[in-house]
């Protein structure tokens, strides 16, 4: 009796370890979880994009798993983080306009990215300054201001199809031309971060909105001044851009539909852009004040949060480098209009053919090397709002440029002045 209970006991002792080791096994083969806040701040379907390219990644690395979460444009993404960050409850990263970094290191919730900014293969105007010694951003959708043409409409009012306004005095007569023809000349969305319109023609005028640490801005620098008059003689002395606020979504729309013949806006709007136009879309370089072209960067990158385990950290530096990879950044350029953020993504035997089919797509890239940093600055929202509002005030004509510039700037030395 004495034996059989032995050998029962044996037996369950056999089954126990058995079941604790494949507990222990199932354990171990969990998968990494990762949470991925994600905005989109151009038109398309970004969203599903987004969740095609995550899950494509999923799929190929069964020990890691990301879960992407929408949240909205950078503005209403760079807020939730901000409260999740202060709740103690961040997500493990997060693509966030690439000016966050000094409101991101001011909250302490960043962690550097060193290994994966200096092993990538980046476009060096895409990768953020060092700031106190580490890389803390790595681009992603990165974008440039540009400007965009109705071919069609450019041929029936005359002008060259193929050669788009190559400075300001060439924008005015061929927005006049336009005007002739029955649709609008130009349109500059001036609703929201209207600033980032703005700052192209502040930096061909001689002067960027602020400087390389996040404590001092421009805004009433000369250049900002002659900036500012140019766009407001748009609408109010030449009668080519409509008056008024114009929509940031809006004005694809109508450049969509065919009612006006140029806009400015993001290329990463060109995607969009060419699978609603029935019209051939030119796209070119930002006219230039005298004879340099100039531009904005813009867009986002990837960000990971100190909150994170050592295990999260490990596999989001591995989806990183996955998601910023030459084939993947084509993939996101092709469904897009992001720039691509490694060269090497050009020469991928798709992305190749792609841009031979729609050499638009080329634009951004080749404008990188006339591309300047964005506004980024501490307590960010609150100085972009100074000079957003003094610049709507302007082409709303209920302010002058040179007292409301001097306001935004005498606002944002007030915000900036503990940081200097």
């Amino acid at each position: 009796m004495r034996s059989t209970r032995m050998l029962i006991g044996s037996a369950l002792g056999a089954v126990s370890l058995l079941l604790s080791s494949g507990a222990v096994a199932a354990q171990a083969k969990a998968p990494v979880k990762l949470s991925f806040d994600f905005p989109v701040g151009v038109t398309g379907p970004l969203t599903r994009d987004m969740s095609n390219l995550v899950n494509t990644f999923n799929k190929s690395h069964p020990g890691i798993q990301v879960t992407p979460v929408y949240t909205g444009s950078y503005q209403q993404t760079v807020a939730r983080v901000e409260t999740d960050i202060q709740s103690g409850t961040p997500p493990t990263l997060a693509v966030l306009t690439s000016t966050s970094v000094y409101d991101l290191l001011r909250l302490g919730a960043i962690a550097p990215l060193d290994s994966v900014a200096k092993q990538g293969d980046y476009y060096p105007a895409l990768l953020q300054p060092e700031v106190k010694g580490h890389y803390y951003g790595i681009p992603f959708q990165r974008s440039t201001v540009v400007l965009y043409y109705n071919k069609t409409l450019f041929k029936k009012a005359g002008l060259n199809p193929n050669v788009p306004p190559k400075n300001w005095t060439q924008l005015v007569s061929d927005a006049q031309a336009l005007q002739k023809i029955g649709v609008n000349g130009i349109e500059i969305p001036t609703d929201g971060t209207c600033y980032w319109e703005f700052a192209p023609y502040a930096i061909e005028a001689g002067q960027n909105l602020a400087n390389s640490n996040g404590t001092q801005v421009y805004f009433n620098s000369s250049a900002a001044k002659t900036a500012l008059n140019f766009w407001m003689d748009l609408s109010h002395k030449y009668r080519v851009e409509p008056g008024g606020i114009l929509p940031w979504a809006t004005v694809p729309s109508d450049f969509e539909a065919g009612t006006v013949g140029m806009i400015v806006h993001s290329s990463g709007s060109l995607a969009a852009i060419l699978k609603t136009a029935k019209f051939q879309v030119g796209e070119a370089f930002m006219p230039a004040d005298h004879s340099k072209y100039l531009t904005d960067l813009g867009g986002g990158d990837f960000f990971l949060f100190k909150a994170a385990s050592s295990a999260q950290k490990k596999a989001a530096l591995t989806f990183i480098k996955w998601m910023t990879s030459p084939a993947q950044a084509a993939t996101w350029s092709k469904e897009t209009g992001y720039v691509a953020v490694t060269p090497k993504a050009y020469q991928e035997p798709g992305m190749k053919k792609f841009v031979a089919a729609h050499p638009q797509f080329l634009v951004p890239a080749e404008q990188l090397q006339y591309a300047q940093p964005e506004l980024a600055t501490y307590q960010l929202a609150q100085v972009q709002d100074t000079l957003d509002s003094a610049i709507q005030s302007v082409l709303d004509g209920q302010a002058k440029v040179g007292p409301a510039l001097n306001s935004a700037q005498a606002q944002a030395n007030a915000i900036l002045a503990p940081y200097r």
